[in-house]
């Protein structure tokens, strides 16, 4: 239904500035019914630095002749991670104690085709434009 100017001052409505109207006996009145008051964050902020192991770091490349899909290649290594972790060369496969990347490169014949893993812990390596590099020597 549409209203008249005349019909909503008969109403109660009186115009706003902006062209809108609004009730006599609502206007600047607020919600009856209290707010609660804003919650905290889940995330507790920062109160320190915190001393926690440093993640590892998990590069799993495949050299093939033929690439695979990306979610091909990362689901079909959920057994090799499962296996490093089994033999206790990764401490957890959850991604607060691990960082997992793959690779693939091509190569040429059959015979070159291998996989390399190379486990490291970041505080030992800082990435570079194309690498990890080694920044701490035992």
């Amino acid at each position: 239904m549409n209203w008249t100017h005349d019909q909503l001052e008969k109403l109660g409505y009186r115009p706003n500035p902006d062209g809108s109207y609004s009730h006599s006996t609502t206007a600047g009145i607020h919600h009856p019914k209290p707010q609660p008051p804003a919650r905290p964050t889940l995330d507790p902020s920062p109160k320190g630095e915190e001393t926690r192991t440093p993640r590892t770091a998990l590069i799993i490349t495949r050299h093939a002749c033929r690439l695979l899909d990306a979610d091909n290649y990362a689901g079909g290594c959920k057994p090799l991670i499962d296996q490093l972790r089994y033999a206790h060369l990764i401490e957890d496969d959850d991604p607060e104690t691990i960082e997992i990347t793959f690779r693939q490169a091509k190569c040429k014949t059959k015979a070159e085709e291998k996989t390399t893993i190379q486990i490291t812990q970041q505080g030992d390596y800082k990435r570079g434009k194309t690498n990890l590099v080694k920044t701490r020597f035992d």
